[in-house]
Order: structure tokens, then sequence, then C-alpha cells
């Protein structure tokens, strides 16, 4: 029996239902036809020009990113435009796109729970209550006690990040974490950290008033980027669809989506 791209959807929405997302967010099907066949997937952190390019090549049916690459309503398709470009070109070579956005990020399974478990980390919870029973992040404890500057050479070794900026104490004693994947430096979710008894706290796109926060507060913090802090979950995705669909085949971006590079 062949496997069409509604199958794929509704098993990732077991893992990520539609109605976790944010309001502000644009999630699910993007682009094209939920019951045309797919044989073929390329999972990706974002859906940029070169991703659909990699798809097209490689003779994909499917994109699945988990950021949405349509936020706002679209009122032309003038191709100056990149999404424009982007729909037309999907759209001319039948690519069918799917997004799991912040649904994925609330979902246990998701984002978050997969840096929790690659930093190891044990008695895990949510940080941040969202919605009805949904939680923005993850607090848990390491195995073992380290300072800080050592665990923010752990975290760097784990993310396999060439630097990352910090801020805080090298020597503070470092056992119960708080995290956010992607861009969590509100002050909700700092203060969340603060009232879990969180000696630091991992995020990304930390801007310099966040670090001064995040001080004031008592937190020791690590800016993980936005990037590598979430681009972990695409070989989750493809375990989990491979693991239902053994006739599909799942491959990760060689692309992905990393535009910000550093020398």
């Amino acid at each position: 029996m062949s496997v069409k791209a509604k199958d794929i959807i509704e098993h990732i929405e077991k893992l990520a239902p539609k109605y976790l997302a944010e309001d502000w967010d644009n999630v699910g099907l993007m682009v094209g036809d939920e019951n045309a066949g797919v044989s073929r997937i390329i999972v990706a952190l974002d859906c940029r020009d070169e991703v659909i390019n990699e798809a097209t090549d490689k003779k994909a049916d499917m994109i699945i990113t988990h950021h949405p690459f349509i936020f706002k309503g679209i009122k032309n398709m003038d191709y100056k435009t990149p999404i424009a470009k982007k729909i037309a070109k999907a759209v001319k070579n039948d690519l069918i796109i799917y997004s799991a956005h912040t649904n994925l990020d609330i979902a246990e399974g998701g984002t978050n729970t997969t840096l929790a478990k690659i930093l190891g980390l044990e008695s895990t919870e949510g940080l941040l209550p969202v919605g009805e029973n949904g939680f923005l992040g993850k607090v848990g404890y390491l195995k073992n006690d380290m300072t800080f500057k050592e665990f923010a050479l752990f975290v760097k070794e784990r993310l396999g990040a060439d630097s990352l900026s910090i801020n805080g104490d090298f020597n503070r004693n470092v056992k119960k974490v708080g995290l956010c994947t992607g861009k969590g430096c509100d002050t909700d979710l700092l203060l969340a950290a603060v009232e879990k008894g969180c000696d630091v706290y991992i995020s990304g796109d930390i801007g310099y008033h966040d670090a001064q926060n995040a001080e004031d507060m008592g937190l020791c913090i690590i800016d993980g980027t936005h990037y590598l802090t979430e681009v972990i979950v695409v070989p989750e995705i493809c375990r989990y669809i491979k693991n239902k669909f053994d006739a599909v085949e799942v491959m990760e971006s060689e692309i992905n989506g990393q535009t910000l590079m550093k020398i």
C-alpha cells in the first residue's frame, strides 16, 4: 500500500498536535496535496531555497521542516519575493511542504525534550506552562555537579559548537539546568528558571540585555544558538517517521538552514 502525505502528517501530529502551537504561529501543511503519494522525504530545520533545490535533486516528494516559511497572509505571488519564489518552485516540482514549529517545541519528545536528552538531564519537568497542558522549555538535573565553566564546555561539545557565548561565575556549582530551544530569552522564561531553582539557563538568540537580566536574577546563561539548539530535532524526526513507515525513504537535509557563520 502506498503512503500518502496525510499518513505522514497524521503520524507527526501524534507527536506534535497542532493544538499545542502558539496562537501567532503557522503550523501544518504549507504547500501541496495531502492525498499525494510519498516515497522520499527530506527533513530540515528551515525551508530555504537551497533545501527545495536539494529535494528536487534527490527526487523527494515531501519536505518536513521545523520552521515554517509562511508566517503571514500572502497578498500576491510576485516572484521577486522569496516566499513566492519558493511556493512556485515547490508547486512546479510537485513538492509537499509541512512544518511543525511551536507545537514541536512544546510537545513531549520535541525540541526541548531532545536538548534535555542530549545534555543527559535527569528528573526533567516543564519550565513555563503554556496553554492548558503544555510547557515551553525543560528543567532537569545533571547526574554529576560541574562548575559553570566545565558545564559550558560540556554543552559546547554536546552541541558540536565552535564557540559559545556565556555569562556567569566560572566557579559556580551547577546542578539544576533550565533550557528553552530556539529564541527563549524572554523575561518570563528567565523568571521561571529562577523560580525553579536553576543554576544555569540555556537558550539561543540571547542579546546583550538578556544576559544582563539573567545575571541580575542570579542565573548563569549560555547561548547555544538558535540553530544548534533546534537542528538536533531533525534526526529525531527522521527516526520517528522511519520507525512507522518502512516503505518511505527519510533523509536529513545536508543544508538544513544554517546561514550565519563564524570566521
